[in-house]
């Protein structure tokens, strides 16, 4: 059978299936197994597994929720393939109690897996650690992966003195855990700066009650009217924000990979970042990172020096490591390799 023949289930277990357009890595990855040939259908439905007929392929996301399609699925003789972050690995970050169910979760999905697809090295460290160092041959690495030429910027000179951020807002625990709270209070510090009073911070990403955690604080800081929650928006006008932006907020307790900060970074954004989880290999020396682990006030006078005194000759360098490194064409040739073995 080749790859045009083949019917692709595609599993996340979204609330609905527009999820799958609002996120970033679901569209690119869809995108790419549409460039095989295949055909794909989407789905948040355990019971759409029950009817082996109508696919060849199961190609689940997150190591959790998907273990009863990858169950059903190979009952009836289907391959399948995992792939997504897996933050609650990450012992560092996460309670002793998720960390332990997230574990097991994935030691289970991993035995009825034909491949899991790991996304990050931090990922891949994690997941050694629960192997005790040796990964069973079922387990690969391609990275998340972007289209970078369409965020470059040629002339970084026409960006504008704004912040952004992207993030999913409808829970505060992710609003947290994204540390978007405490990218406002940064933000707060350098809008006293003469070269940033004037500046705004773009909040992109779906709203919820994670919205309204955040703009309680923006009242307290007395920042509402510098802070703008976009909510949702298209493809095309977030790149178009992120290309006019001259800075970027992630600082995340942990990230398993970051592919928006990557993006970021494609346009030519100074990222100011955690660098925990993913964020250190693909940030690499490239932005200004803060401890989140000490008090931002004392850090505040460093950030700012190091934002006036950045070298923007390196943000050239950046680009070119993420069209080399995170590309689009890469991870498709990674998905035809495993599907066609």
């Amino acid at each position: 059978m080749t790859l045009k023949e083949k019917k692709v289930l595609f599993y996340s277990s979204v609330r609905n299936l527009e999820s799958f357009q609002n996120q970033q890595f679901y569209q690119i990855d869809i995108e790419l197994i549409k460039n095989l040939g295949c055909q794909l259908k989407l789905t948040n439905q355990i019971f759409d597994f029950l009817y082996f007929w109508k696919y060849d392929i199961a190609f689940i996301y997150f190591y959790r929720k998907g273990l009863i399609p990858a169950i059903l699925s190979r009952f009836f003789l289907k391959k399948v393939y995992f792939t997504g972050g897996i933050d609650d690995l990450n012992r560092n970050t996460t309670l002793p109690k998720h960390y332990k169910i997230q574990k097991l979760f994935f030691k289970l999905c991993n035995y009825f897996s034909t491949k899991s697809i790991l996304v990050s090295i931090s990922d891949k460290a994690n997941v050694e650690e629960i192997y005790n160092k040796k990964l069973p041959s079922n387990i690969g690495l391609s990275f998340h992966s972007i289209n970078s030429k369409v965020f470059n910027v040629p002339d970084i000179s026409k960006k504008e003195t704004f912040f952004t951020t992207i993030v999913w807002m409808e829970s505060i625990g992710n609003v947290k855990r994204k540390g978007v709270d405490k990218a406002l209070y940064v933000f707060k510090s350098l809008t006293e700066k003469n070269i940033y009073c004037n500046a705004k911070f773009y909040i992109i990403g779906k709203t919820g009650e994670g919205t309204e955690f955040l703009k309680e604080i923006c009242r307290d800081l007395n920042l509402s009217e510098k802070v703008i929650f976009t909510g949702s928006i298209d493809e095309r006008l977030k790149i178009d924000l992120l290309k006019k932006s001259k800075y970027y907020f992630q600082l995340s307790t942990f990230e398993g990979f970051g592919l928006a900060a990557l993006e970021a970074l494609a346009a030519k954004n100074i990222i100011i970042h955690s660098a925990k989880g993913g964020l250190k290999e693909t940030m690499k020396n490239y932005g200004v990172i803060i401890d989140i682990n000490l008090p931002i006030v004392d850090q505040i006078e460093t950030i700012y020096k190091q934002l006036l005194n950045f070298n923007e000759d390196i943000l050239s360098e950046a680009y070119r490591d993420v069209s080399d490194n995170y590309s689009n064409e890469s991870r498709q040739k990674y998905f035809e390799k495993v599907f066609t073995n």
